[in-house]
């Protein structure tokens, strides 16, 4: 097992290409301060940030992750991962070979998926990091002279998946292997949804990635998360608008064709549906919360005039 490290900061770019499929090889990256790394070969890659926020596009879709998030991408994913002014994104790619490898060193395997990491881990992460010598000089990547750092950060990145171990159990297969290739067949498909809540993803479309029919996928999917494709999509996208109506001056109308509905009457109904509120309603509501959470002040005026003393 051979190891090289790269660090891309200041608008720097690194393209991983073909040179990063040897089988025995694990690239440890960082990217930082608008740094931005990506992957143009078939390679498995975590990612995690740590500081600030970054941009990642890759088959899934679109994410922007807050520091502490992390994902876990499959081989034909290829992201690109653009960190922002501030940010650092930390990250590990290697080909799909040594996925089993992986479970040699570490007993543990590495799973497709999303999550979030406690302050507690991420400073792990960025000590586990810098043993490998990340930080020596950036720009390009530096084969690593010694590899004995590889085997706690690959622990590491398995041991933050431990939530998943009891999903796996509820998948179907005779075997843990084939219980786990159904798991992340279905991490996948969830992460599609999650990187496409600008648009209505066709079940089709889920099941055509997870390479299972579309009964087969329905069925196991909601076995899986307790809840139907279609209905996390339409929890997805709302909860997207939400967040939207709060942080953005968008138009409802705006917000609801960003969320890939049709129409405003769509909208607004699926909206009230799901919060109880109309859109412009709620907006109203979610900023009047705010001021009083940033003003103290102004919530004992309130207090004061809606008991009257």
């Amino acid at each position: 097992m051979k190891m090289q490290t790269a660090w891309i900061d200041r608008n720097q770019l690194l393209e991983a290409a073909g040179d990063y499929c040897n089988p025995e090889l694990i690239s440890v990256m960082a990217a930082s301060r608008t740094g931005s790394i990506v992957a143009q070969a078939s390679l498995v890659s975590f990612w995690v940030v740590v500081r600030g926020s970054a941009d990642l596009d890759a088959r899934e879709g679109r994410f922007h992750l807050q520091a502490g998030e992390w994902v876990v991408l499959e081989p034909d994913s290829r992201p690109s991962v653009y960190a922002s002014r501030s940010s650092l994104v930390l990250g590990v790619m290697m080909p799909p070979a040594m996925r089993a490898r992986i479970r040699q060193f570490t007993h543990l395997d590495l799973h497709t998926g999303r999550g979030r990491l406690g302050k507690g881990e991420i400073r792990q992460c960025v000590q586990l990091w810098r043993q490998t010598g990340i930080f020596g000089r950036s720009g390009r990547a530096v084969p690593g002279d010694d590899v004995n750092p590889l085997v706690p950060l690959l622990r590491h990145i398995c041991n933050v998946q431990y939530d998943f171990r009891r999903m796996i159990d509820h998948c179907p297969g005779r075997s843990l292997r084939r219980k786990s290739q159904v798991f992340d067949r279905m991490q996948r498909a969830r992460l599609f949804l999650e990187g496409n809540v600008d648009r209505n993803v066709r079940l089709a479309e889920l099941a055509e990635l997870s390479n299972v029919s579309t009964w087969y996928f329905t069925k196991i999917f909601h076995a899986l998360y307790g809840e139907g494709p279609q209905a996390m999509a339409a929890r997805l996208r709302l909860s997207h608008a939400a967040h939207l109506l709060q942080g953005t001056s968008l138009s409802v109308g705006e917000v609801g064709a960003v969320c890939g509905f049709e129409n405003n009457c769509s909208f607004s109904r699926a909206f009230r549906e799901r919060y109880g509120l109309p859109p412009s309603t709620y907006r109203l509501n979610a900023k009047a919360f705010t001021t009083d959470h940033a003003n103290p002040r102004s919530r004992e005026r309130k207090a004061v005039l809606a008991f009257g003393t």
